[in-house]
Order: C-alpha cells, then sequence, then structure tokens
C-alpha cells in the first residue's frame, strides 16, 4: 500500500509540473436541481409525464497553452453527470484558422441558435414530445476547420466539419471506447409517423456552417449537413437536414427566429406510409427587466410534411414561459411550458412546471 501510494504522489507531481510548464488548466461547470410538475389531458391515450426532484450537474477541464511559434492549442473535456468522459475536442489555432478534433462535441447546427430562453427551450425539458429537430454532427466524431474571426468583413466565419466512415463497432482509439461516427448513426426513417428510428450506416457525413453580424444587433446564419454513400436506401432518399436563424437585440430586448428542415431516410422499395420530410420553426422574445431578472417566451413548432399516409399527423407546438432570477453565481428559474399532439398525434397533449436552481462556478 506504502508503494501504491509513493508512485501515486509522484505520478501526481509528474502531471502537475507537466501542466505547469506545457500550458494552464481550468475547470468549470455547473450543477442544477430541479422539481417538475407535470399533467395530461390527454384525449388519444395515456402520455407518460414525468416529475419530481433532478439533479443534473457537468463539469469542464480545460487546457491550453502556446506554441514556440505563437500558436495556441487548447483541450476540453467534459464530465457530464455520472459519464467518466462525455465530450472532448482537441485544437490547433493558427494564423489561418482552427483546426480540430472534435469527440461528440463542436455541433454546427444553428436551428437552436434563435433561441432567446432564459433557462431551457420548452421541448428541453425532461418531457419528451417526440419532435424531431434538425440533425446536428455534433454526435459523431469529427475533424473541423474554422475561418479566424476577423477575416471577413460583417463578422462573417465558416465552419466545416467531416465525419468519416467507420465500422459499426469499431473504437475511434486504442485507448478510448468508441464513440458515433458517421457509420453508425441514427436517424429518422420514412415511417416517423410512428417514432420509430433505423441505423443508416456506411458512409462519411459532412456539416457545414455559415454565420455574420451584418449590423449591430443583427446576427443570422445558416447551417447544412449531408450523408455520402447512406446504406439500405439505395434508390430511395438519403437524409439530410439544414437550418437557418436571425437574431435582433434592441436595448433589453432579443428577438430570434430560426426555420429547420429534415429530410428522412428511405429505400426505393418503400411501400408503407411515410413521411418524406419535416419541418420545424421556432421564434422566441426575451427582456432584461433588471440587471437580476429575466423574462421570456418561446414558441417551437415541428411539421411533419410532404406525407404520402393514409393516416393524418398532426403539428407538435410546445411553448413557454421562463423567468429567471440571478443572484451572483445562483439563478433561480420558473418555466411553464404546454405541448400539443405529442409524437404528431391529434389531442394527445401536456403541461409541465418547472422550479429549478441552478450553480455556476
Amino acid at each position: 500500500m506504502k508503494n501504491i501510494m509513493k508512485y501515486m504522489l509522484v505520478a501526481i507531481t509528474a502531471i502537475s509540473f507537466s501542466v505547469a510548464q506545457a500550458g494552464e488548466l481550468s475547470v468549470t461547470g455547473n450543477a442544477k436541481a430541479s422539481y417538475t410538475v407535470a399533467s395530461s389531458d390527454s384525449t388519444a391515450g395515456a402520455v407518460h409525464a414525468d416529475q419530481g426532484l433532478g439533479v443534473a450537474n457537468e463539469f469542464t477541464l480545460s487546457a491550453s497553452g502556446e506554441l514556440d511559434n505563437g500558436m495556441t492549442w487548447n483541450y476540453a473535456v467534459d464530465i457530464d453527470g455520472a459519464t467518466v468522459q462525455d465530450d472532448s475536442k482537441l485544437t490547433l489555432t493558427t494564423p489561418i484558422g482552427t483546426l480540430g478534433v472534435f469527440i461528440h462535441e463542436g455541433g454546427l447546427d444553428v436551428d437552436n441558435a434563435a433561441s432567446q430562453s432564459v433557462i431551457s427551450r420548452p421541448s428541453d425539458t425532461s418531457f419528451d414530445e417526440g419532435m424531431y429537430d434538425s440533425w446536428d454532427i455534433s454526435g459523431n466524431n469529427t475533424l473541423q476547420y474554422h475561418t479566424p474571426a476577423d477575416l471577413l468583413p460583417f463578422g462573417i466565419a465558416f465552419k466545416v466539419a467531416h465525419a468519416p466512415s467507420r465500422a459499426a463497432g469499431a473504437t475511434n482509439s486504442y485507448e478510448a471506447a468508441g464513440a458515433t461516427n458517421a457509420g453508425t448513426f441514427t436517424a429518422p426513417t420514412a415511417t416517423a409517423v410512428t417514432q420509430t428510428s433505423a441505423t443508416v450506416g456506411g458512409r462519411t457525413a459532412n456539416h457545414y456552417q455559415v454565420k455574420a453580424n451584418p449590423i449591430e444587433g443583427l446576427n443570422i446564419g445558416a447551417d447544412y449537413l449531408e450523408f455520402n454513400d447512406v446504406m439500405g436506401v439505395e434508390g430511395g432518399q438519403a437524409p439530410e437536414s439544414g437550418s437557418y436563424y436571425l437574431t435582433y437585440a434592441i436595448g433589453p430586448a432579443t428577438i430570434g427566429y430560426s426555420k429547420n428542415f429534415l429530410a428522412t431516410a428511405f429505400g426505393a422499395d418503400e411501400t408503407t406510409d411515410y413521411i418524406e420530410s419535416i419541418e420545424g420553426t421556432k421564434y422566441s422574445v426575451a427582456f432584461n427587466v433588471n440587471d437580476d431578472l429575466s423574462i421570456s417566451y418561446e414558441n417551437e413548432e415541428s411539421n411533419p410534411a410532404n406525407r404520402t399516409n393514409a393516416t393524418a399527423n398532426y403539428t407538435i407546438e410546445s411553448s413557454g414561459l421562463q423567468v429567471a432570477y440571478t443572484m451572483g453565481g445562483m439563478t433561480l428559474g420558473l418555466a411553464m411550458n404546454e405541448h400539443e399532439n405529442v409524437a404528431y398525434t391529434q389531442n394527445r397533449d401536456v403541461k409541465d412546471t418547472v422550479f429549478s436552481v441552478a450553480m455556476a462556478f
């Protein structure tokens, strides 16, 4: 036991010395306790309404440093709940842009960039309303390039991500458990009306993003995600998605609007009723009453468009009012949400109220 302790102390000392010489290490995080009360007046079957106490937390370890040639590097890893390692990234910033490897990190989807909710979006609570949204490549392992922030006029910045294909179940590193690459991506199928999913693998994926700040207070952006060499949909439709958004801030008020689409995957021999695409719209507004008190309202809709099935599918609508009061590093929150036509089924409605206390450090 004494030898083990000695080796541990030597290792910790070596790591500390290495970090001190190579760069800086910081720890940030947050913890959030919540209590949810939910009810359902569904006339189309029972809807599970989550309620009760819960605690969520996340820690981020971030290390950074500068090379002899002036380039900078950064490594960050998230520890989320009981997960030992959740998301991580390793980047190198050069005069011509940033290059990086992102593991379950580095999402380029801009659909939620329009959200002005002071706590969380209505569809981002403990209740799952079954809404299909635009996809994001952050669930994959990717190589990315980001243009420098000050390279182009009007704050224009581009990001490109590539997820290489690999055999299903293969590991992404000889030192770590396998994370999802494009080869095991799970996408909504043509029968999304039944909320089923299927794995369509054996391909690469590319994600493109552009953002700009043309005038003071106005931010705009768009993204597009494509999959290549998709197996199981030959002669049919490969999955793809995209979105665009804008936000505008004037004084204490900010508004946001976004639009997204998602093309489902199906083969040439599709004979059952199916949905070709799903379209979504989101808008929100926030108002800072003072330095500590903020309120917001947000509405989200998801419409199974271009459907050819005989059974009707209905638009999901989630809306909510949020209030946040900040006291230093602590934020008290209240969210009151309503969800209609859950899982694209008529008259499956749920209401939930969430009380929360969040700490940031």
